[in-house]
């Protein structure tokens, strides 16, 4: 076992959490917050020592002065007691923790402090507001009370093994309902034993060249990974009810609010991320309320991911949890709470990281049986390389054997369809939506191949297409994203200028 946990602590090249490094936080006065840390700690084989009870805290809003007092005070009292150390903090302990995890019901948000007029004292990114999340990651340190600061890992090598790392990696597990809370404890710790397979979603398309840069990225590093990848590219979210992959195992992407597309509550209800999921959506406001299923974190976490991150007020571009940077990480095998560490620029700010910061989701080395075809898929794509000729020529193998056809052309003609190859796109869409069968992805290959086919110049056939499919679908809860189709691939009619001016409405001379 030792010799295996080497392997895994070479292969990552990151310091490797364990659970006798994480110390479990709840609220004493919430039975969910209660038995929640008991859950995970029973799961994780986390000491019993290491659950610290807070006492006098609610969910929401918390002053400056009630968290110095109720929670920072708190908990460096409990680590002395109970010989736990912190890496900001003096050396008075002989437990070093790495990481927190703080369970449902503990305050959010540290309010801004405010002057004898009853202003704040700091504006812009000198504000004293921050997530309680990150004020902690600083437990036992003089964090800074206006303004972030840096965080010391960020893009960095963490410390070996043995070493102390400077401040410490903090997740939590919280959610618009018990479901969600407990689903993030139990499913990370059964997905990791195979790893994580399925579809990568990147939405890209947002208002600044940085944030597209994020997103760009975490397409680059799927494709690097041989993933299968839906890449969103214009300049719109993805449309509203679109039959979205069922087996998603990934979604980043930017930048609207509240929460919308496949993943808000008017959504037809059959989707839900694949068990273990990681999926997170960039916006200023994304975690400003952890249960109303609005936000971004919310509604992610009622459909079903077990990993996602937001703010918990305005952190300005920069200072967000880097996309890119968070899943290499999680790729090359780190820990969420490792990876989380490593991609988050500033502290005593505006991020959070909601998830079990033990979880792996990527192990390496680690393959499930049983013809998981995302496994076969990414053994395919690595044996072609680039070369599209040869990766097809290992797709029509899989379609003569009737193998999850229809996933594996679709898979194929995404990645055509990417590199402006849509012709043969083409094709391959309209061999997946012929042998899927009938429902949610029949109907998005179609969608897809009707895409495709207007990229490929054949706008006349698409749009012909199109509008037949809208009109046999007039009861469906996809319309919304037929319609969106609609309107990127037929042209609308130019006004009449010709036409009379309305009466009693002044014409512009």
């Amino acid at each position: 076992m030792r010799y295996l946990l080497l392997l895994i602590f070479l292969c990552t090249g990151v310091m490797a959490i364990e659970p006798t490094e994480v110390a479990v936080v709840y609220n004493a006065e919430s039975a969910l917050s209660k038995a929640a840390a008991e859950r995970y700690c029973t799961v994780r084989r986390i000491p019993p020592d290491q659950m610290l009870p807070l006492f006098g805290v609610k969910r929401g809003n918390i002053s400056r002065d009630d968290f110095e007092g109720s929670i920072m005070s708190s908990l460096l009292s409990q680590g002395r007691q109970r010989g736990l150390m912190w890496p900001a903090g003096p050396r008075n302990g002989i437990k070093l923790m790495k990481a927190m995890v703080l369970m449902p019901d503990i305050p959010l948000k540290v309010t801004e402090l405010l002057n004898e007029q009853g202003k704040p004292v700091g504006t812009g990114q000198q504000r004293t507001e921050a997530a309680v999340d990150s004020e902690l990651a600083l437990l036992g340190s003089r964090f800074p009370l206006k303004g972030m600061g840096n965080n010391p890992h960020y893009k960095k090598k963490l410390p070996g093994r043995h070493e102390r790392p400077k401040v410490l990696s903090v997740c939590r597990i919280d959610g618009p309902d018990p479901e969600s809370v407990y689903r993030m404890i139990n499913e990370p710790a059964a997905v990791e034993k195979t790893g994580l397979w399925g579809w990568v979603v990147v939405d890209n398309g947002g208002p600044y060249p940085a944030g597209d840069a994020l997103m760009a990225r975490v397409a680059e590093l799927a494709l690097a990974h041989h993933q299968p990848l839906f890449y969103e590219t214009s300049r719109q979210t993805i449309a509203p009810a679109f039959p979205l992959m069922s087996q998603t195992i990934v979604y980043f992407g930017w930048y609207i609010n509240p929460a919308n597309g496949p993943f808000c509550a008017t959504a037809p209800r059959d989707f839900r991320f694949a068990r273990g999921a990681i999926a997170c959506h960039l916006h200023s406001y994304s975690a400003t309320n952890l249960y109303d299923g609005k936000t971004w974190v919310s509604a992610l976490l009622k459909r079903g991911a077990c990993v996602t991150a937001g703010n918990v007020a305005e952190p300005y571009l920069g200072p967000c949890l880097n996309y890119g940077v968070f899943y290499e990480h999680l790729l090359n095998g780190a820990q969420v709470g490792e990876a989380a560490l490593l991609a988050t620029p500033s502290l005593s700010w505006q991020t959070i990281v909601l998830g079990d910061p033990l979880y792996r989701p990527f192990p390496k080395g680690r393959y499930p049986y049983g013809g998981n075809p995302f496994v076969a898929w990414q053994q395919m794509s690595r044996n072609a390389g680039n070369n599209v000729s040869a990766l097809q020529s290992e797709v029509e193998q899989k379609l003569a054997r009737g193998l999850s056809d229809g996933l594996y052309a679709e898979i194929f003609a995404l990645r055509c369809a990417d590199k402006k190859d849509f012709s043969r796109a083409v094709n391959y869409f309209a061999l997946a939506a012929d042998r899927y069968p009938a429902g949610r992805d029949k109907l998005r290959a179609r969608l897809f191949m009707l895409t495709a086919q207007a990229a490929a110049g054949n706008q006349s056939a698409a749009q012909a297409g199109i509008l037949k499919l809208r009109d046999s679908s007039a009861s469906s809860p996809y319309l919304p994203a037929i319609q969106k189709t609609v309107d990127a691939i037929v042209p609308k009619p130019k006004p009449d200028k010709k036409a009379p001016a309305q009466k009693g409405v002044p014409q512009k001379k």
